[in-house]
């Protein structure tokens, strides 16, 4: 069986794109915390993450414009990281199913089991056909 990408193909074009992003989102929090004076690395942090994962418990918000801009800019990667990860996920799913020999003997016996209903199908209806006629 030859696949025609091979998993490692998107591994190695959305790794380090999905950890800059997740480290830009981190830096984002990080630059949210120090411009809302109140918040701690640690509350950030949080914050960028709950926001990113669009979760958004509403514990935390920002209150300046700009924090304002960063959270948006932080919700956008963090729809785009989790796209990068689902587009992977199913991608090794694909590769597993495909390279299971008992999916694949399941698939081949439900279409001969579909060709064989198929076929009788045929063969009763061209019998009742045959005898209209």
């Amino acid at each position: 069986m030859i696949l025609q990408r091979p998993f490692y193909s998107y591994y190695v074009v959305f790794t380090p794109f999905g950890g800059g992003l997740a480290i830009l989102i981190s830096l984002m929090g990080i630059l949210i915390g120090q411009l809302e004076e109140d918040l701690s690395v640690g509350e950030a942090l949080y914050f960028a993450w709950v926001t990113g994962t669009t979760v958004g418990y509403g514990d935390l918000t920002p209150t300046t414009g700009s924090t304002r801009v960063l959270a948006i800019f932080i919700a956008i990667m963090g729809i785009v990281l989790t796209g990068i990860i689902v587009t992977m996920a199913i991608e090794a799913a694909k590769i597993v199913v495909e390279s299971n020999t008992s999916i694949q003997e399941f698939k081949l016996a439900i279409q001969e089991r579909t060709s064989h209903r198929v076929d009788r199908n045929k063969r009763r209806r061209s019998k009742q056909g045959e005898e209209e006629s």
